[in-house]
């Protein structure tokens, strides 16, 4: 059976993967870019499509978990499913060495995939700035001092404290239960999920008035000023009056460059 497996640039074929082993998807690769069909692209480290989302660890090669080395592109025969810190796929064809269709991917591992996006490629990038400050990356699953959580019915609301600090700050943007009982009755928000957690996050940027300012980034000075803008918001962010530590303007501006190639 071929493998439906397109790489993420056009044009090139990976013959070799991390530690300098033969990529065991040479035959039946192509190079070709990526169509409207249902797919996730693997970003630059190898991953596995596992049949849960326990760490892959624990899981039994070809069994459990199978390998897919990092830089392809995996045809879904539907589009994937955000569940928490995971995708939920079903590939067209099994993967090699892979006895199942249907697993999850770890998200922090997909660069980009068809799942339809709610927001702009600036809006997106920005957001992945501030969950970097957050110090939460892709995290969704994240309360206050990097304690986690394992449903995402609601917001958690485990009051937390740490370093001279107390909060209940929960999710990839660290929204305290006050404001997400504020921002998910005006969105109708039903869950904590990663989806409701990005609109929640986009609403308090709005209500800060910095959306269109996000949407006119176009340089570090554009950049600079929707910082300013959200800065009561999210305390690790520049110009922050909070006292906490906060990242420097350069240093996400660098980030925000990197995270926009994403989209």
């Amino acid at each position: 059976m071929s493998i439906r497996l397109y790489l993420a640039l056009v044009g090139l074929i990976f013959t070799t993967v991390a530690c300098g082993r033969a990529n065991p998807l040479d035959a039946g690769v192509f190079a070709a870019s990526e169509s409207s069909e249902a797919f996730v692209t693997i970003g630059s480290s190898e991953t596995f499509l596992k049949k849960t989302t326990e760490s892959s660890a624990n899981l039994a090669s070809g069994s459990e978990k199978c390998e897919i080395p990092a830089g392809v592109t995996i045809l879904l025969q539907a589009q994937p499913e955000n569940e928490g810190n995971h995708m939920f796929v079903k590939t067209v064809d099994l993967l090699p060495g892979c006895s199942f269709h249907n697993g999850y991917i770890f998200r922090g591992h997909i660069s980009k995939s068809s799942l339809k996006s709610l927001f702009s490629a600036n809006m997106h990038a920005f957001l992945d700035v501030i969950a970097f400050a957050e110090g939460t990356d892709d995290r969704y699953d994240y309360i206050f001092s990097h304690a986690t959580f394992s449903s995402f019915a609601g917001h958690p609301r485990r009051l937390i404290c740490s370093g001279g600090y107390c909060s209940d700050a929960a999710g990839r943007y660290q929204i305290k239960s006050t404001t997400w009982d504020e921002v998910r009755r005006e969105l109708g928000l039903t869950d904590f999920s990663p989806e409701s957690q990005d609109r929640a996050a986009v609403q308090l940027i709005k209500w800060r008035g910095g959306y269109d300012d996000v949407e006119r980034i176009d340089g570090p000075n554009t950049f600079d000023n929707a910082l300013y803008t959200v800065r009561l918001e999210w305390a690790s962010l520049p110009h922050s009056p909070y006292g906490q530590p906060i990242k420097s303007v350069g240093q996400l501006w660098e980030k925000f460059k990197q995270f926009k190639q994403r989209y």
